[in-house]
């Protein structure tokens, strides 16, 4: 007597769509996505170093960055620069005060 594999039926609640129909895109400006949690990276400046230079390093060495006091911070989300802005001190902690942001 040989095995049959079980049946299984698969249903779904959603709407069938004709094939030439499409779903409706959900904008990134809607109720769905504004709640969505993102992290941006503000990054001061680069520096370069050979990795004898890196393994050298000590606390409390300093590494001076590639941009002047006053140059503005970029901040980031993924690898897409979205504002600009300059350092501020917020209580004990620092901010960023935006002077530029994308356009949407």
């Amino acid at each position: 007597m040989s095995a049959r594999p079980a049946e299984v039926e698969i249903s779904s609640t959603a709407p069938r769509l004709a094939a030439d129909e499409a779903a409706p895109l959900v904008g990134l400006d809607s109720l769905v996505m504004r709640n969505v949690q993102v992290a941006l990276r503000a990054k001061l400046g680069d520096v370069e170093m050979t990795v004898e230079e890196l393994l050298a390093l000590k606390a409390g060495a300093v590494l001076k960055l590639d941009r002047a006091l006053g140059e503005p911070v970029e901040l980031y989300l993924n690898d897409a620069l979205v504002a600009r802005g300059e350092i501020v001190a917020v209580d004990d902690n620092f901010g960023i005060r935006l002077t530029e942001v994308a356009k949407g």
